[in-house]
């Protein structure tokens, strides 16, 4: 099963009507949900969504999407060795370096992100959800979820 890393901003475009990648993240959710991929969120991105998200939907609205979100999702946390990497990193912001260092330590397949700045020198690669989506097809069939390249690797 491909891990995917989802960034804060994947989180806003999936919970915010009218974000541009919104129609892909909620997609991406529906597939991460029945069990296709595992999606991993850092709790510093949901610290981040909230502060946002309260802004626009209210205290209440945000912390009910931060329970869906760890409901759905792995947490990981941001530690010391996750802060270090990310001071030490050449990513554009402290915040891009912790995702890309929690991805790399703990070995995701991607980063979901439409940051296209962030996480270019890393070993990980990163996708938006909508890129992602186009390079992994799903196909229906009878409601069943079955992947479009059924042998690829990783799959």
């Amino acid at each position: 099963m491909r891990r995917l890393l989802l960034d804060t901003n994947y989180l806003l475009d999936y919970a915010e009507p009218g974000r541009p990648d919104e129609a892909a993240a909620i997609e991406l959710f529906r597939q991460v949900v029945s069990g296709r991929y595992e999606g991993i969120v850092a709790a510093s991105s949901l610290k981040d969504f909230y502060y946002l998200a309260r802004k626009w939907q209210g205290d209440q609205a945000a912390r009910d999407w931060l329970r869906v979100f760890m409901r759905a999702f792995t947490v990981v946390e941001l530690d010391i060795e996750v802060c270090a990497m990310a001071v030490d990193s050449d990513e554009p912001d402290f915040e891009d370096g912790c995702i890309r260092a929690i991805a790399e330590r703990d070995m995701v397949d991607c980063i979901i992100t439409r940051d296209e700045r962030a996480f270019v020198r890393s070993r990980v690669k990163s996708f938006s959800a909508s890129a992602f989506l186009d390079l992994f097809p799903v196909a229906r069939d009878a409601g069943k979820l079955q992947c479009a390249g059924a042998g690829e690797a990783g799959e």
